[in-house]
């Protein structure tokens, strides 16, 4: 998942782009540490490595659907048609992965678990959530702009926003369909986020089942709302209130999931730091 910093424009029509090398140092080393996790915990740890093909699968549906945007069959290759055979087995892949770990078996020991009994995710974990996929999608938006210079379609479309609504509310209305799409997917394909596969929960009706697509798009919709992501802050969540959905958590061990927690906290605020620290660096020039 590359992202990319425009540093310096060579010509009229190039742009010398670094890339943010810290997110794939990131993702690299996560899913390293996910399939170790996950083979020592005998396959059933599986947070840590359901999270990372959650972001191959976005990361090739972005890639699939720039293909269909920019296709030309004129230029079609080989080397075209095994990307894209290669890009939709990751999907296939991700996503086999993905619903076998929102389906995995309970844990053995019965003392250390609670039955998936519709208890709602804590504050702390929606916080959590907020701050994740709030970052997944501000790293997909910055990678649209920074493409943006070096792709003539995207150029126009860019031009188009600014035109239509003014530099700054074009790039809000853009990173509001970004953050539009990203949820409507997640949720109604996986019934969660990345971000809440990493924290252990997932979307619900009020009778503990999968909510339809009607459900999810009113709930992506009143997302919208001014200061909505912060309501459960106040006692009330808005998105779910309003599509009768529900954030519940998963079966859990007790023992480890505080730490577990407390460790994603420190580790994703860690990487938060450094990766605006790189950005504003590489702004600079």
């Amino acid at each position: 998942m590359d992202t990319f910093i425009v540093t310096e424009r060579t010509s009229q029509y190039s742009y010398k782009s670094s890339s943010v090398a810290l997110i794939n140092l990131f993702f690299y080393l996560s899913f390293l540490a996910g399939a170790i996790i996950y083979y020592f915990s005998k396959y059933k740890e599986t947070k840590l490595l359901a999270f990372n093909y959650s972001l191959v699968f976005l990361d090739s549906v972005i890639k699939i659907f720039s293909f269909i945007a920019y296709f030309n069959s004129d230029k079609l290759s080989i080397y075209g048609v095994t990307y894209i055979a290669i890009t939709l087995l990751y999907i296939f892949i991700s996503y086999h992965f993905i619903t076998k770990n929102l389906n995995s078996a309970t844990i053995d020991d019965s003392s250390l678990t609670i039955e998936n009994n519709l208890e709602n995710a804590s504050n702390y974990k929606r916080f959590l959530n907020l701050s994740i996929d709030s970052f997944i999608i501000i790293v997909v938006a910055f990678g649209f702009i920074g493409y943006a210079r070096q792709n003539d379609h995207l150029t126009t479309f860019f031009s188009y926003l600014k035109t239509a609504f003014g530099a700054k509310f074009g790039i809000l209305i853009f990173f509001s369909i970004i953050k539009f799409l990203y949820y409507l997917m997640f949720e109604s394909i996986f019934k969660n986020t990345p971000a809440k596969i990493l924290t252990a929960c997932y979307v619900t009706d009020e009778d503990g089942n999968s909510p339809d697509f009607s459900m999810i798009l009113k709930r992506t919709i009143l997302r919208f709302i001014p200061l909505e992501s912060l309501s459960f802050l106040m006692g009330k969540n808005l998105h779910d209130d309003y599509s009768n959905t529900y954030v519940i958590n998963k079966k859990r061990d007790f023992k480890i999931e505080k730490r577990y927690l407390q460790i994603l906290s420190v580790s994703f605020l860690i990487m938060l730091v450094v990766y605006f620290c790189n950005f504003s660096e590489g702004n600079r020039f």
